[in-house]
């Protein structure tokens, strides 16, 4: 018994793309999902460093693989983005592969790749930055522009940044809104992954946390739990999938479409309406948390068994760890924005409405909520199982990528600095790293200005931080 509510009309229409290997096997697996006609539900594309990865996928169609032609990138994001940087024929292609193949006409575009390799790390990096001033910076200036025909030029020159903000706040209506969904590594993949992930992570983060880049969200899906979850599946639940990859391929797609259809279906009189849940996905920005739930029909009772289900799923997420939205400590909580609360009741099912009612109570009372509670149900085919899915936006991180990845690092590093090395019948304490190894000048080579550089700090702001300097502000100076 299969669940009928997937074939629904997607509630948003999303071009997906993938960079990099990791990148573009999720979304390989949504240019799996086919409409009736067969044609895919999502327009899908690829871009990675070399032809040989690309070969490697079995759903998006050739005419949307794009390859850099590097040979590769290494597991080295630093080091790939240098060569990006001056190799003049792959930026080329990344700018061309942004501008030309990426269909303006859908609401969403989302980015996927992992983070610690080097291509998907290095290019998703420098599409973001390509697809704002190719699709969104433009719109500013447009704005910008007209507003220059609406007041007074000495006003306009009194306080340039002021109306800025006014252009960028108009111009953010018509944005086409990116989602960022990047996976972080496990503890395996040692510490200078876990530095460079730690690094181009924040990168992300400050860029989304910036209202006119046209981020509406970022997902770090945690590959450290996928590959615990994975560990500890029977031979006979792994349902054919080999590895931990592919198995968090398989639910990051999954958890996705499901609810991007489920939100368009019908049924019962407490409906969640897809335009409440685009609401949820596009309107401000932040962490998108997802999580999903489900129990076999016959361990379902009452309505209050389904309650009791979303108000679990409201504390944690399917794809990477909980996200502390109060911390006792300094008592400050973390901004919700909206959230949804889902059920979805298979046919057998006669359980009645009253659930969603009390968890929209308790979930009010349990978080920090600084949105509205969507709610609703559907009574469909759902291979005999009751499934809820909770989903809302947050100004927080989760805890790996908060505090956890430098603490791994940290103890990495403890253990390599403990190590006793033996020479010829000497032993040698290893303390420090080599690059501490030689107090050096760096006056003596120019470069003590870029110490002050780097230490700046930038404090970003909803409204008041957008950096005005990329933007052409000539016109100030016309006649």
């Amino acid at each position: 018994m299969a669940k009928t509510f997937v074939k629904n009309q997607p509630a948003i229409n999303v071009t997906m793309v993938g960079f990099g290997q990791a990148g573009t096997r999720i979304v390989d697996r949504f240019a799996e999902i086919k409409k009736e006609d067969g044609k895919p539900v999502y327009n899908c594309l690829a871009l990675n460093s070399n032809d040989g990865d690309l070969s490697g996928l079995k759903h998006i169609s050739a005419n949307n693989r794009v390859s850099l032609e590097l040979g590769g990138l290494g597991k080295n994001p630093e080091e790939a983005i240098n060569i990006l940087e001056k190799n003049d024929k792959a930026k080329d292609k990344l700018k061309r592969f942004i501008q030309e193949r990426i269909r303006p006409t859908d609401d969403l575009v989302m980015f996927f790749a992992g983070l610690g390799g080097g291509t998907g790390t290095s290019t998703i990096v420098k599409a973001i930055d390509e697809f704002y001033e190719y699709t969104n910076k433009p719109l500013i200036q447009a704005e910008l522009n007209k507003l220059k025909e609406e007041i007074p030029l000495s006003e306009f020159k009194a306080n340039p940044k002021k109306v800025l903000m006014e252009a960028a706040k108009r111009a953010r209506k018509n944005f086409i809104k990116i989602g960022v969904v990047v996976t972080i590594p496990t503890r395996a993949d040692g510490p200078d992954a876990l530095r460079q992930v730690n690094n181009f992570a924040q990168k992300i983060w400050e860029t989304a946390k910036n209202p006119n880049k046209g981020i509406a969200f970022v997902i770090f899906a945690d590959n450290q739990k996928f590959y615990d979850e994975f560990k500890q599946l029977a031979e006979n639940e792994r349902e054919g999938i080999d590895n931990y990859r592919d198995y968090a391929n398989k639910k990051i797609v999954e958890i996705f479409h499901e609810l991007n259809t489920a939100t368009t279906g019908g049924g019962t009189s407490v409906t969640f309406d897809s335009a409440d849940f685009r609401r949820i996905i596009l309107e401000h920005t932040g962490s998108l948390v997802i999580n999903k739930i489900s129990k076999p029909s016959n361990m379902i009772k009452n309505g209050h068994d389904v309650k009791e289900m979303l108000i679990e799923s409201v504390e944690s997420s399917s794809l990477h760890q909980p996200i502390q939205l109060v911390d006792e400590e300094t008592s400050t909580v973390a901004k919700v924005h909206h959230i949804g609360l889902l059920g979805v009741l298979d046919q057998s099912n006669k359980i009645g409405s009253s659930f969603i009612d009390e968890a929209r109570e308790e979930v009010i009372e349990k978080l920090p909520l600084n949105g509205t509670v969507f709610t609703g149900y559907l009574e469909e085919k759902n291979d005999y199982s009751v499934s809820v899915y909770t989903f809302y936006k947050v100004e927080a991180l989760p805890e790996r990528l908060a505090k956890g990845l430098v603490k791994e690092y940290e103890e990495f590093m403890a253990r390599k600095n403990s190590i006793s090395f033996k020479s010829a019948g000497i032993e040698k304490i290893e303390i420090n790293d080599e690059e501490d190894e030689f107090d050096l000048d760096l006056s003596e080579f120019g470069l003590d200005s870029l110490t002050d550089e780097n230490n700046t700090q930038k404090q970003d702001d909803e409204e008041d931080d957008f950096d005005i300097s990329n933007l052409d502000l000539s016109i100030l100076d016309e006649n």
